[in-house]
């Protein structure tokens, strides 16, 4: 209306010269009439606009309030509530005198002697002990396992995941199965457990189908068939599926359990056990220098505080549950899937492997110093490196390959005191040839009562070891 307004004074000005005084009052009129349509019109738009926005602002109202909302929470859960932090501090301080105690450890030369001259026998013509315990009709493969004892020391059992879909709870020391735990909607990739005073054992999968399920497997009484498993809750990981799950060690009981998935989508999660089933605690979210990365692997250190994470192309995050902050980033393996992780009960030494390709070395990294200390070269005849095992006195690292088993001396890395060599082409109906690139599954596992028996004692050493594309789990030392 201004403009207009404007416009028409200024052509009126151009013709004034040959107008008469009557026609300038004429104009001076309509000036005053226009401008004061103005003066009215403006106030009114406004007041219009004014009203627009108001609308506006009341529309959008709810969607900022449900943003903020979303904020709060995923500002909540990147935090560990202050409950369940200090029961793991607690365990902490009990823990960390134990793996002091294992830092401090020596042997005289003659224990030494004594102790490899004990692993030597596993390879001197032992013949291993074959066990079958998947389902006949499902692809061959053991793509992970775990070794647990009852609180007393007297029970031993190993836990295995694979192809079928379960998981296995097989007792060492009978040579039974125990429970097949089943429910998963793909291959069990990740599994792990604790035993309680109570006379529980606690096993935690993670699975292909983006799920990580918590199971009761009741020990007391265990030849009684009335005595069954339980599900005791399921948790769907934040995105894609668990590379692998920890039963955190301040867990009490079944009822009482803290637990650690690492999801292939760049997460650690924290999960509460109670008996309302599987809750949410804490997400931290891990960041790569151009945005997400996908996670591989995962492990607890001995202490409870430090989980550790390998990437698909080939860093190591060492989380401070403390503080839930990245203590630190370390990059290796060529690029290549950190596939496995193991780290010593003396907290000090941290060792990755990458299955693909075959024969690739084994990193051992210095968690003091956060950098690389050494790495194995496990030679032909090992093959694709599937999973690694410190001793429960982190002298010895078993690394497992589809091929062999090598074990070798803490920081005398090169020097192999025990090699086993698995049988080819074993195991009924084999998966299709991986392609470059493409992980293994596997695992390995020490048991007995190992190499620091009592003084008078003789030690007992076992171990146990399962890849991918072979159906049987085998042991070395167990008659």
């Amino acid at each position: 209306a201004r403009g207009r307004l404007e416009e028409f004074l200024a052509t009126d000005t151009a013709a004034s010269a040959a107008a008469s005084s009557t026609g300038a009052g004429r104009r001076s009129e309509a000036a005053s009439a226009s401008a004061a349509a103005l003066s009215v019109a403006e106030p009114q738009k406004r007041v219009r606009e004014e009203e627009a926005t108001a609308v506006e602002e009341e529309s959008d109202a709810p969607s900022k309030k449900a943003k903020t909302d979303e904020e709060d929470k995923e500002d909540t859960l990147a935090k560990i509530p202050a409950a369940e932090l200090s029961a793991m501090s607690s365990t902490w301080k009990k823990l960390s005198k134990g793996r002091k105690s294992i830092a401090k450890l020596k042997r005289s030369s003659e224990e030494t002697a004594n102790n490899e001259a004990l692993l030597s026998k596993l390879a001197e013509g032992a013949k291993e002990k074959k066990v079958n315990l998947g389902k006949s009709s499902a692809k061959a493969g053991v793509l992970c396992m775990t070794s647990l004892k009852s609180k007393d020391g007297t029970v031993e059992y190993t836990v295995t995941g694979g192809h079928d879909k379960t998981a296995i709870v097989y007792n060492v020391t009978s040579g039974k199965i125990l429970a097949t735990l089943g429910g998963a909607g793909g291959d069990v990739t990740s599994v792990h457990g604790t035993t309680f005073e109570d006379g529980s054992m606690l096993v935690v999968t993670g699975s292909a189908d983006g799920f990580a399920r918590a199971y009761a497997v009741p020990l007391v009484g265990e030849d009684d068939d009335d005595e069954e498993p339980t599900l005791l809750g399921e948790a769907e990981s934040s995105g894609g599926a668990p590379a692998n799950v920890t039963v955190h060690p301040s867990s009490s009981g079944v009822d009482d359990a803290r637990i650690l998935v690492a999801s292939t989508e760049g997460t650690v999660e924290l999960w509460k056990l109670s008996a309302e089933g599987l809750k949410l605690s804490t997400r931290l979210e891990s960041k790569g220098e151009e945005g997400g990365i996908e996670l591989s692997s995962g492990c607890m250190h001995p202490d409870g505080l430090i989980y550790i994470s390998g990437t698909s192309d080939g860093q190591l995050i060492v989380w401070d549950l403390k503080t839930q902050a990245v203590a630190g980033t370390l990059k290796g393996h060529d690029g290549n899937p950190i596939d496995f992780i193991a780290i010593s009960e003396n907290g000090y030494h941290v060792a990755t492997s990458s299955s693909n390709p075959a024969n690739s070395p084994v990193h051992l990294w210095d968690l003091r110093k956060l950098k690389l200390a050494a790495t194995i070269d496990p030679g032909d005849g090992v093959g694709h490196v599937t999973s690694l095992a410190f001793d429960p006195t982190a002298t010895y690292l078993a690394y497992a390959g589809d091929e062999s088993i090598g074990v070798c001396v803490a920081k005398d890395w090169d020097r192999v005191v025990c090699t086993l060599t698995l049988p080819k082409n074993v195991g009924g109906k084999k998966g299709k040839k991986k392609s470059v690139g493409e992980s293994y599954g596997g695992g390995v596992v020490w048991g007995g009562k190992g190499l620091s028996a009592k003084e008078g004692e003789e030690g007992k050493v076992w171990l146990a070891t399962g890849c991918d594309g072979q159906r049987p789990v085998r042991f070395w030392g167990i008659e």
